[in-house]
């Protein structure tokens, strides 16, 4: 049997346009975990809202300040509104609960410890504040000057859980409490990472804590 050279080049461009579908349908290798978190909280934070009529509505202000101290199962927040767990509170896509069933359990382990957040959020305009800062402006005490010298206007503030991967690190899930004047939220997101980017995954029950 005689193969043309026209017919062997064919064949070689298939096969390498084979190789190049499969290589990119692979997802890239996890990220270390101190990396991986703030990339999701910096998606997560300029928008909490899952509904798009409600982020078209209220957009919340961009400036923000974040809780240094993460959420844990026996640090329950300024607010007092940690949850106590995501199992049930959160229903995805039938195609992602794998993912999603996951991503919880590694949130389970690392909600048992207290992080301390850095400045490595990638987001135009916020500040930290320790709960310690924050107690002492709730009672009035003088000690929490350094809260008040923080840069004024901000109306938003929000606390953070440690985040939790599925093992390729395209889900995530953290519990969040946003603060904006007498009004606050807490709840759990959940997060997928699509063509590189963190977005949020719709909840199909509504499990927030609202006041």
């Amino acid at each position: 049997m005689i193969i043309t050279g026209g017919v062997v080049g064919a064949i070689s461009i298939a096969l390498a346009a084979k190789t190049l579908v499969d290589t990119s349908s692979v997802p890239p290798p996890p990220k270390p975990y101190d990396v991986a978190m703030y990339e999701v909280y910096s998606a997560l934070i300029p928008n909490t809202e899952e509904s798009w009529l409600n982020r078209l509505i209220d957009p919340p202000p961009q400036e923000v300040l974040i809780r240094t101290e993460t959420l844990a199962f026996q640090n329950s927040g300024i607010n007092g509104a940690y949850g106590p767990s995501p199992e049930g509170r959160l229903v995805p896509e039938q195609r992602l609960k794998q993912g999603v069933d996951s991503a919880i359990a590694d949130y389970l382990k690392r909600n048992t410890t207290i992080l301390e957040l850095q400045r490595k959020f990638n987001l135009p305009n916020y500040d930290l504040f320790t709960a310690s800062e924050q107690r002492s402006i709730n009672k009035g005490d003088a000690s929490g000057g350094a809260f008040q010298e923080k840069p004024h206007g901000y109306e938003r503030w929000i606390e953070l859980s440690s985040v939790g991967f599925n093992q390729d690190q395209t889900v995530a899930v953290v519990y969040f409490v946003e603060t904006r004047g007498s009004f606050w939220k807490a709840g759990y997101r959940m997060l997928q990472k699509r063509g590189g980017k963190w977005r949020l995954l719709a909840n199909r029950v509504f499990s927030d804590v609202v006041s």
